[in-house]
């Protein structure tokens, strides 16, 4: 499986770019499953000939659009409650449960801490990146943490917030953050350019990422639609998800 993921990151085409012989289906995909949507689109369209054109975002602010009425056809969300709401108000299909998404701390010095209770309190690590946590799901569960272990009052003055992991993860690699808590994906694609710790789940709700149709996919492209919520089940794509890091059953 690796040496296809492999292939797929070194050869992978835009999902944007769609054919006049292709049918195209809009997704608005949560920023932590870009990576893994993206191989996930090109295997999709090399099984049956669609094109995904991804958007990514906070699922937070995805949710906003879709409310607003955006012409998205799927929502690949990294939680239930925002689907669950926009099925709440008859604005797409029941959510379906896809993987479970697994909370990191990265830290980008050289330093060998032994522990994360270590790392965080080292006053090297100034300034601590954070999603937005009333709009991206890790940002919510990385909030949780910090309350729960009652690290938030000793460290709220260093947190950085981002308004997605996306914008986090920029923070990391661009130096702007000493330290951050994003998605396991991040782990995947940078290797052993950072320290990583997994942050320990028993101090966060569950992150249990979610797809659903909207109602722009059933009226507009049903079968499509379709055809990718069936993919996401399939052992293909379960691969490519526990490759990024999700647990996907």
């Amino acid at each position: 499986m690796r040496i296809i993921i492999a292939f797929l990151l070194g050869f992978l085409v835009s999902c944007g770019a769609s054919t006049n012989n292709e049918k195209t289906i809009k997704i608005a995909c949560a920023a932590n499953m870009q990576l893994a949507m993206d191989s996930i689109a090109v295997l999709f369209n090399a099984e049956h000939g669609i094109q995904c054109e991804v958007t990514t975002a906070s699922s937070g602010m995805l949710t906003a659009q879709i409310e607003n009425g955006a012409p998205y056809d799927i929502f690949v969300s990294a939680n239930m409650s925002y689907p669950n709401m926009i099925y709440k108000n008859g604005n797409g299909s029941k959510p379906v449960i896809y993987a479970k998404g697994r909370l990191l701390l990265v830290v980008n010095n050289q330093n060998q801490y032994a522990s994360i209770d270590e790392a965080l309190a080292d006053p090297q690590i100034r300034r601590i990146g954070i999603a937005n946590d009333k709009t991206a799901p890790y940002g919510m569960a990385a909030t949780q943490y910090l309350m729960e272990t009652g690290k938030m009052e000793e460290l709220k003055s260093r947190l950085v917030t981002g308004e997605s992991v996306g914008q986090i993860n920029q923070y990391l690699i661009t130096g702007a953050v000493d330290a951050a808590f994003t998605s396991y994906s991040f782990k995947v694609k940078n290797g052993n350019k950072f320290n990583y710790f997994e942050v320990d789940p028993a101090y966060f709700e569950p992150i249990d990422q979610a797809i659903m149709i909207l109602d722009h996919g059933n009226k507009h492209h049903a079968s499509e639609s379709n055809e990718l919520l069936k993919f996401f089940s399939s052992l293909k794509c379960k691969d490519v998800l526990n490759y990024f890091g999700y647990l996907a059953e």
